[in-house]
């Protein structure tokens, strides 16, 4: 959810659902109203507690939602001209001034008993708190002392407080915790930061749109760093002189199987042809325990297992182009389950719809896609020539190549570049209303139920 979204005070209830039908059926049990913007919240599903993190401020509640603690993390003194104070010998000429935290990313670790809060200041910086005790910092980072700390372990949200970040956290079959992050790029010539042509913008380089970083807090000199060498096999950015063309929004990151996903817009797209989709769904494969393990830490590239492709919510005359929510839920269908991706798709309208996408559907069309690369040239497959690892390599036909199984799910050494699906995965609404904005499943008896959210606060069952 955008931190931008009017929302003056949230109110987390355990609801109450009676069996009758009246519009009076849910009832508020519990609620904690925060004095600011909310932006994330997480709930411990073993504690129960609720980690929730606003504008400036990080809470700590109980399962009756009552703050057992309260921490500030803003407004500190900064510029967007300057490195992250924690960043080692990197004075700052720029006048400061207090700047509001908007919290970007909040994510759990219960394994290493570690709350990873990312806020907007110091050039989108993060910290790891304490589970049970969210005012503590769990891991000093940088280390006290640390000399060999560089810029793009410590810009890791986004710096601006409308600019989307999205992450999960995930473990490599070796053991070893990491983070998958999505960052809108906030830099010069951008809405976020349009007059600024200084060498100075931060953002420039140091920050890619999509990464996966270390997160083993026992080894805090590759703590955020891209941990593979080169570390460019582990990261998606793209190329500086088409950033106008890629304005990437990031809706949500999920895993299913063994891969994770990301969803998002382009919105450089947006307003050239109302018809056209501009919604995205990405897959990287997640390690898994699979003999392709080779030296080094991850036996997993970014860049290799990279593939995106366009979905399109409604037909011909009637699309929806812009995703606003995701939810990937298990469907129950003859023969057993079958998962499926809900998403909530908008026109400029303001008019909005519900799709579903089945994840085989996804799988089939993502190994069809390196089958064809790997064939021939061909118009429903390229290679991602828009990022830094998509230069000089093309789907050329390879003789009588015959890839395995894991290659068509997660890419093949002779063909290390991200690929994008020309055509797009198409569903059909299956319920339209106007300001819908978000969409979870949960499955009773059966039965797949769809709660469906409006940007002015009404909930479809």
């Amino acid at each position: 959810m955008p931190p931008s979204m009017e929302i003056a005070v949230l109110l987390l209830g355990v609801l109450a659902l009676e069996m009758r039908w009246s519009a009076s059926a849910l009832h508020i049990q519990q609620a904690f109203a925060s004095p600011n913007l909310t932006n994330n919240f997480v709930v411990d599903p073993v504690s129960r507690k609720v980690y929730l993190a606003t504008v400036n401020t990080v809470y700590q509640l109980n399962g009756t939602l009552s703050v057992e603690v309260e921490k500030r993390t803003g407004p500190v003194e900064d510029n967007l001209l300057c490195h992250a104070p924690q960043l080692p010998q990197a004075p700052c000429e720029h006048p400061k001034s207090l700047t509001d935290n908007y919290n970007k990313l909040l994510k759990l670790d219960r394994e290493q008993g570690v709350v990873v809060v990312c806020g907007s200041v110091y050039q989108g910086f993060c910290e790891l708190r304490r589970m049970g005790n969210i005012s503590e910092i769990a891991v000093e980072f940088p280390p006290q002392g640390e000399k060999t700390v560089f810029p793009s372990m410590l810009n890791i949200a986004a710096n601006h407080p409308n600019a989307s970040t999205v992450g999960l956290i995930f473990k490599n079959h070796g053991g070893n915790t990491r983070l998958l992050v999505g960052t809108t790029y906030t830099g010069a010539g951008t809405q976020f930061f349009p007059k600024n042509h200084s060498k100075e913008d931060l953002r420039f380089e140091n920050t890619p749109e999509i990464a996966i970083r270390s997160l083993n807090i026992k080894d805090l000199s590759r703590l955020f760093t891209y941990d593979i060498n080169p570390s460019e096999d582990n990261v998606f950015k793209i190329k500086q002189e088409v950033k106008t063309k890629n304005k990437l929004n990031f809706v949500h990151a999920f895993i299913q199987k063994t891969y994770s996903y990301i969803a998002f817009n382009n919105d450089a797209k947006m307003g050239h042809k109302e018809s056209q989709p501009n919604s995205i769904l990405a897959r990287i494969c997640l390690d898994s325990d699979s003999p392709r393990k080779t030296t080094g830490p991850e036996s997993r590239k970014l860049t290799e297992s990279y593939i995106q492709m366009p979905l399109q919510c409604g037909s011909s005359g009637n699309i929806y182009n812009r995703l606003l929510s995701v939810y990937p839920a298990e469907v129950h269908a003859e023969g057993g389950w079958e998962p499926y991706l809900f998403g909530v798709f908008s026109k400029a309208d303001r008019k909005a719809a519900l799709c579903a996408f089945k994840f085989g559907d996804i799988e089939e069309e993502i190994r069809q896609g390196r089958r064809n690369c790997s064939n021939s040239p061909s118009s429903d497959v390229q290679v991602l020539d828009s990022v830094i690892q998509g230069s000089g390599a093309v789907c050329v036909q390879k003789g009588n190549l015959v890839l395995q199984p894991e290659q068509l799910d997660c890419g093949a050494a002779h063909l290390q570049h991200p690929l994008a699906l020309r055509r797009s995965l198409k569903a059909l609404p299956l319920f339209e209303y106007p300001a819908l904005s978000s969409v979870s499943v949960d499955t009773v008896h059966n039965h797949a139920v769809v709660f469906l959210g409006t940007s002015n606060g009404r909930l479809h069952k």
